[in-house]
């Protein structure tokens, strides 16, 4: 019973690694977008080649709108970050709870191998003794 417990934890353990490996991807993927966004507020920065005023206030109206876009990403990639950071927490948690478990299973396992071994020695005295008392 024990080991089919254990199993079903490993099976839990190997979902929450798929898992993190999809969150993390995705807040890699929300990072570069704030990257990207950052690298087009500082397109946005420059003055126009040819000074025009509405060129001009036209980028600026454009750096606004992509500034707001900007925060709103850092936004979504802090949170992405957050929710792996909590995922990881699970995962570590469920990992000592398979490493605890298959200690545990190792323990029982090797108690009963060295009581069968005593057993069996007992086995070998009480056979060498009546063999012992049979010669006399």
């Amino acid at each position: 019973m024990l080991k089919r417990y254990l199993t079903l934890q490993q099976d839990s353990l190997s979902r929450l690694g798929e898992e993190r490996q999809r969150l993390r991807t995705q807040a890699e993927r929300e990072e570069q977008r704030a990257l990207r966004l950052q690298g087009v507020l500082g397109e946005l920065a420059r003055p126009p080649a040819k000074p025009h005023p509405l060129l001009w206030q036209n980028q600026q109206q454009m750096g606004q709108q992509v500034r707001r876009l900007f925060e709103h990403q850092v936004q979504q990639s802090a949170l992405a970050r957050l929710e792996l950071e909590r995922h990881e927490e699970a995962l570590r948690h469920q990992f000592g709870r398979v490493k605890g478990l298959e200690q545990l299973l190792s323990r029982r396992e090797e108690g009963q191998k060295q009581r069968e071994e005593l057993a069996t020695q007992r086995q070998l005295d009480e056979l060498a003794t009546q063999r012992f008392l049979r010669r006399e």
